[in-house]
């Protein structure tokens, strides 16, 4: 398995595993602390349905086109699930989001439907093109993703408030909405670049599957943060090695890696916890051996 390693596209396949698993488990807490599980599915296909324009106007050989039309639609996504948050008391988020999908995916069947390379295009869509991932798309991707980090970084105090209070925000002034469009716009930004090396599905993984092994690991933001991070890239390696040995794609057969490997994450961190509420045991002190008794 380890003779995957001596191929140089397997060190470029890693490096974007790293630089995905790094944004992707940091704003997947935020997906999942807003409780929009699905939001980042919901864009991915909106970024998607971008690129099925962009083939149905016969621009796809063009890398701008090939960029600008799937970031065009998740920005549209991005200002209507801002928007659609004062609708929240009335109809859950995820309803909206849900139904966002399901249409962009419509589309994009509808659109690729007469398109010659249209089901080769969707299948790229879905599963990404990990193993012949380009070096320029990689510092490409890494320069946009260290640029969003910066950011948040600068603005992770307002952020974190909107994510988990956002009633003490409102309360202090800020303006949601443009919080929330800032937000997600970042994360279309994130998303639509993602898709192209990782594809729909993996993209989803990776937001959502090392998030919950931090959550599950602690409570503190810190260390479930290094948790997931660990957790997104140690699966990758597998993952990618798996795929390499048994001539599968890269992306679902990480996606599964990362679904196992969760399953027993889960179940130890139950155990752990577990033992760790496990009374400690009370001897009598009269059963205590005198010697002891001297040594306390």
């Amino acid at each position: 398995m380890l003779t995957a390693l001596t191929y140089p596209f397997m060190w470029w396949a890693l490096a974007a595993c790293l630089v995905l698993a790094g944004i992707h488990s940091y704003l997947g807490f935020h997906i999942i602390k807003r409780g929009v599980i699905f939001v980042d599915l919901s864009l991915a296909q909106m970024a998607a349905l971008g690129l099925a324009v962009a083939i149905l106007l016969n621009l796809h050989d063009y890398p701008l086109a090939n960029y600008l039309f799937p970031v065009g639609m998740t920005l549209v996504g991005a200002v209507v699930f801002a928007w659609l948050r004062h609708l929240e008391h009335r109809v859950p988020l995820e309803a909206f989001i849900g139904i966002v999908f399901a249409t962009a995916q419509a589309l994009v069947l509808l659109i690729l439907e007469h398109s010659p390379s249209g089901t080769e295009h969707l299948k790229e869509t879905l599963v990404g093109t990990i193993f012949t991932v380009s070096p320029a798309t990689v510092i490409k991707t890494a320069i946009i993703y260290g640029i969003i980090g910066a950011l948040h970084f600068v603005m992770r105090k307002p952020l974190f408030q909107i994510t988990n209070n956002p009633d003490q925000a409102r309360a202090q002034g800020r303006n949601l909405f443009l919080w929330d469009v800032l937000f997600y716009t970042s994360f279309g930004v994130v998303v639509t670049s993602s898709v192209g090396i990782a594809g729909v599905l993996l993209v989803f993984g990776l937001l959502v599957i090392p998030a919950v092994a931090g959550v599950l690991a602690s409570d503190r933001t810190g260390v479930r943060l290094a948790v997931g991070w660990s957790f997104a890239f140690f699966c990758s390696v597998i993952g990618l090695l798996t795929a390499f040995s048994l001539d599968t794609p890269a992306a679902p057969t990480i996606l599964t890696t990362m679904a196992a490997l969760l399953v027993i994450h889960g179940a130890v961190m139950a155990l752990y916890r577990k033992l760790a509420r496990k009374p400690i045991a009370f001897t009598p002190a009269h059963k205590i051996a005198p010697a002891n008794l001297r040594k306390g």
